[in-house]
């Protein structure tokens, strides 16, 4: 993709896609049980609350490491405690009977408060960014030490995470991490809800 717009066009594009998908995760809290949110239509599926967890877990830990110098939302609102379950990573490649495990386990409540402060922050962090230069990728001499220092849990695939970011602009990454993945799952989620029959939450 080529930035050929003012980098305030994009950041006030992001700003207000970022928005619409939090609205969007809201009115799932607001919109479907605790009981729906859990269950899994079938093995080979997610459950509606897995998809929350993990679009939230890779915003906050993609924005707090890679876009602002700051802590991820999940340690400094004690969130690994709150939630219940025991995962810090994002779920990519977790096995079935953990995906299960969670889906059972977390606190909904306090998976709401949860995207909550990974909102707020990321919002905040798009107001920090007006310098940037959206057409370049981060550089592996910015990613790895990053990738290394931290916790998160994929320390032990630091080269295939330095080869990743390295080759994506910045802008790419930012669509993708802010908004673009967030979206997709959505769309699982909508496939979900469908798969539970019952009353949908998703009704077009």
């Amino acid at each position: 993709m080529t930035y050929s717009h003012p980098p305030t066009s994009l950041v006030s594009g992001l700003a207000t896609s970022h928005a619409a998908v939090h609205a969007d995760i809201r009115g799932l809290f607001a919109g479907i049980s605790a009981e729906r949110m859990r269950q899994r239509p079938l093995p080979s599926m997610n459950s509606i609350v897995w998809c929350i967890w993990h679009m939230l877990r890779v915003e906050d830990e993609n924005i707090a490491r890679f876009v602002v110098p700051v802590e991820q939302v999940f340690d400094t609102g004690g969130f690994r405690a709150s939630l219940g379950v025991p995962y810090r990573d994002d779920g990519f490649g977790m096995q079935t009977a953990d995906v299960t495990a969670l889906s059972e386990r977390i606190d909904i409540g306090q998976l709401a408060a949860y995207a909550a402060g990974v909102e707020a922050q990321g919002a905040w962090a798009l107001t920090q960014i007006s310098g940037w230069d959206f057409s370049v990728p981060f550089t592996a001499a910015h990613i790895r030490p990053i990738v290394e220092a931290d916790a998160y849990g994929d320390a032990a695939n630091t080269d295939n995470v330095v080869g990743f970011l390295s080759t994506m602009k910045k802008g790419d990454w930012l669509i993708k991490h802010m908004v673009g993945h967030s979206q997709y799952h959505l769309g699982e989620i909508a496939a979900i809800d469908s798969a539970l029959g019952g009353q949908r939450y998703f009704t077009w």
